[in-house]
């Protein structure tokens, strides 16, 4: 990922205001009614997915995990900031679902899982930070630890004409923090087009897209 430090720095400081960007309170655009429109629209969505054991990778402060852990048996949250985590177990604490809920802290493209453990993912606002390399790795790992036709989840930010009066489509960003401070961070949204040809790319046959002007939801297929 490109300035990785200054990303995960950005992360760790961020955690405890983070949940703000869903109530439209955002350094990406300040339009409240369109991140809520997309926020509730996604947790209907994550409320029908998900089954045995599910990864979320980059899961922050667990914000979709409500929605979706009802549906699965076994949940394992991947994360690199401990701040992050830190917000994600005050939900997990309040929850009847928590005792079937693992937390594991590092760099997921360090980490190391058994082949094929694994019956559907969620990755969330991880994507749009990669390079095109990154995300080709990522993908190979994916497949890796996914059993076969195991059910992908990939929610993001979207590319549209709302989004391009505030933002460049694929930059360097400067994200302010409550206190005044500042981040530099790589950040891409992603089009329908684009959301098609990165899933089929990547052998993923997709089942299903939300597409909104802030947030997209795409259901997919692992084709093997």
């Amino acid at each position: 990922m490109k300035d990785y430090q200054e990303l995960m720095d950005y992360y760790d400081e961020r955690a405890a205001e983070y949940d703000e960007v869903y109530l439209g309170k955002s350094p990406g655009m300040p339009e409240p009614e369109t991140y809520q429109r997309d926020v509730d629209a996604i947790k209907k969505i994550c409320g029908a997915f998900g089954r045995g054991h599910l990864i979320d990778i980059g899961c922050g402060t667990g914000y979709w995990l409500p929605y979706y852990e009802g549906n699965c048996t076994e949940i394992t949250l991947v994360d690199q900031s401990r701040s992050m985590l830190m917000e994600c177990r005050k939900k997990v604490t309040q929850s009847p679902e928590s005792k079937k809920v693992h937390f594991v802290k590092g760099n997921f493209f360090q980490m190391r899982f058994l082949p094929r453990i694994f019956d559907c993912a969620v990755i969330a606002f991880l994507i749009s930070h990669m390079t095109r390399d990154d995300e080709t790795t990522f993908f190979k790992k994916l497949k890796m630890i996914m059993k076969p036709k195991a059910g992908v989840l990939w929610i993001d930010g979207s590319w549209s004409e709302l989004r391009s009066k505030y933002r460049d489509k694929e930059s360097n960003q400067q994200r302010t923090l409550q206190d005044g401070r500042s981040f530099s961070i790589f950040k891409r949204y992603f089009e329908e087009q684009d959301v098609k040809v990165i899933l089929s790319k990547h052998s993923l046959k997709l089942r299903s897209l939300y597409m909104g002007d802030a947030f997209f939801a795409a259901e997919a297929v692992l084709k093997h």
